[in-house]
């Protein structure tokens, strides 16, 4: 029987038509090939094929530096599959340095971690704005208790890079593309356009690059002591020339008087000109508010990986007093779109592996792995090193959803979830938004359950 198909109002073309989708890719190479909009693998070159969606991305060619040969240990669990609430995908087949084998994604996983705790919140404040009024992307408020109820409708919802917020009854979302266009929604189904971030690039982004850019990136929503952060990123496909800029506002309510994005600038540079020359990549920004309340910002694609540095409390700019660039992960397949959350104990590094941007070729897939320290080091769930190309696969190609990757792990009160895109493979390889929420086995290892549509 034929599940109903239900299309929002922003079909992909409404879309790039309100700037919502770029056409550059942040993609990077050592070789200095060139390469289209869908990005490439390691050190070479592809075009996009035919039909993709023609969207900006964080990610593309490797610099040749990155990660180790280490496996990946973890059974994969396909995007459509229900993943049961009890046992976690802890088994299964690895993969060497991060690429696929080949082999074929199961809808569940091996259960080899017991039964799940459900959505407990555990002692973390990473996620939930909560009464403290920080945290990662999550609810503005207490927050729910319950997840929404899945639904078998198909929604086919363009974005790429997405993050999320709830405020009250709405939910609040932002994706890659142009001047950062947001929308939002009351049942995760019907989308409204809720407001633009910027009426013009900030200035400044063209005079650090040296050359103008149409679209920013991978923007990143928090709610800290009574404040919007969006921390968003620019570049340029081919060039770990990248910043990362912060903007802010009181409300995400377009009806408010209050309601009045202000850019604070310049947050972070990689490669600035005149600078020392890094190896690393400064796009793929995600806030975090450790468990004693120090505020952090993940970021990375490719090169050496995964970075962190602490932020400064009042401003959200880069800490004085903490001026460590720490290493968090690697690939040498690719690694991007990092997130972190605290749960239990444990702090669980999100990030995507392999290339975006390539609609139905797209090889995206969504890792994990923990510490103890936000600052690490992180292992998956057989101890072995995220800097070393090890992490615990979550999702992988699985039908005609392809590449699932490029999102952001996120605490909503007592709820986690993981909000992502990925490539139909029945609509040309368009990419569209899903959600999942994220249980918890026994032993505390992270598992998404059925996603909130298909």
């Amino acid at each position: 029987m034929a599940r109903p198909h239900i299309r929002t109002a922003w079909t992909l073309g409404t879309l790039a038509a309100l700037g919502l989708f770029g056409l550059a890719c942040s993609g990077n190479s050592s070789t200095g090939d060139t390469s289209s909009s869908a990005g490439s693998s390691a050190g070479g070159s592809s075009s996009s094929t035919a039909g993709s969606s023609s969207v900006s991305m964080n990610g593309g060619n490797s610099s040749g530096t990155a990660g180790g040969s280490g496996s990946v240990n973890g059974g994969t669990s396909g995007i459509a599959g229900a993943i049961s609430n009890g046992g976690a995908n802890v088994g299964g087949s690895s993969a060497n340095g991060g690429a696929s084998n080949g082999g074929s994604n199961s809808n569940a996983g091996s259960s080899a971690g017991g039964s799940a705790n459900g959505g407990s919140a555990g002692n973390g404040s990473a996620g939930s704005a909560g009464a403290s009024g920080s945290g990662a992307a999550g609810s503005a408020g207490a927050g729910p208790t319950t997840y929404p109820t899945a639904s078998t409708d198909h929604r086919a919802i363009g974005v790429h890079d997405p993050s999320m917020i709830q405020v009250g009854t709405t939910y609040y979302l932002f994706a890659t593309g142009g001047k950062l266009n947001f929308r939002s929604s009351t049942n995760l189904s019907t989308w409204a356009n809720a407001g633009t971030i910027f009426s013009a690039l900030p200035g400044w982004i063209a005079t650090e690059l040296g050359q103008t850019i149409t679209d920013l990136w991978a923007p990143d929503i928090s709610l800290v002591n009574g404040t919007y952060r969006v921390y968003y990123a620019g570049s340029v496909f081919g060039s770990n020339h990248s910043v990362i800029g912060l903007a802010t506002n009181t409300t995400l309510n377009q009806k408010d008087a209050a309601y009045n994005w202000v850019d604070q600038g310049l947050v972070i540079e990689s490669n600035k000109t005149g600078g020392t020359k890094d190896d690393w990549n400064a796009i793929d920004p995600n806030y975090i508010k450790d468990e004693s309340g120090n505020s952090w910002l993940v970021f990375g694609s490719f090169w050496s990986g995964i970075k962190l540095r602490r932020l400064d409390e009042t401003t959200g700019k880069l800490s004085t007093t903490d001026t460590t660039l720490y290493s968090l992960a690697n690939n040498s397949g690719g690694i991007e779109a990092a997130s972190i959350v605290f749960h239990n104990g444990y702090y669980y590094l999100f990030v995507s592996y392999d290339l975006c941007c390539k609609g139905v070729n797209s090889t995206y897939r969504t890792m994990v792995g923990r510490s103890t320290a936000i600052t690490g080091p992180y292992t998956d769930n057989n101890g072995k090193a995220m800097l070393q190309g090890n992490a615990l696969q979550m999702l992988a190609t699985d039908g005609r959803y392809i590449g699932p990757g490029g999102g952001t792990a996120f605490r909503d009160g007592s709820l986690y979830y993981y909000v992502y895109h990925y490539y139909d493979g029945q609509d040309n390889g368009a990419s569209f938004l899903m959600m999942r929420p994220i249980l918890w086995t026994a032993d505390d290892w992270p598992q998404f359950s059925t996603p909130l549509w298909q």
